[in-house]
């Protein structure tokens, strides 16, 4: 299975290291980047990890997530490729990430 990252994945995990970079530590902003990044990887094993994103059934094209601490990394699969389409942290509105789509 191929991983793809689409531009808007890569901005919101870039946000995130910005953030906890700018709050916390670089230390810490490596931390949850790499694991993010560890819980991508384990979509190369398999694309039926993840559950149903219900907030964005109603488009029909079967995105997923899988949780890496309090990200949600949303993605769906086309041709044998897994395309990362955001990261969400879950402690946000849920209601941004329809508007995102």
């Amino acid at each position: 299975m191929h991983i793809k990252w689409t531009l808007e994945a890569k901005k919101d995990l870039k946000k995130i290291y910005k953030f906890y970079t700018k709050h916390f530590s670089v230390t810490l902003a490596q931390k949850i980047k790499g694991e993010v990044l560890n819980k991508v990887k384990t979509l190369e094993h398999g694309t039926e990890l993840g559950q149903e994103e219900e907030l964005l059934k109603e488009l029909n094209q079967g995105y997923r997530y899988l949780i890496s601490n309090h990200n949600k990394i949303i993605y769906k699969v086309e041709n044998k490729t897994a395309y990362i389409t955001h990261v969400f942290d879950t402690r946000q509105d849920p209601e941004k990430l329809g508007s995102k789509t």
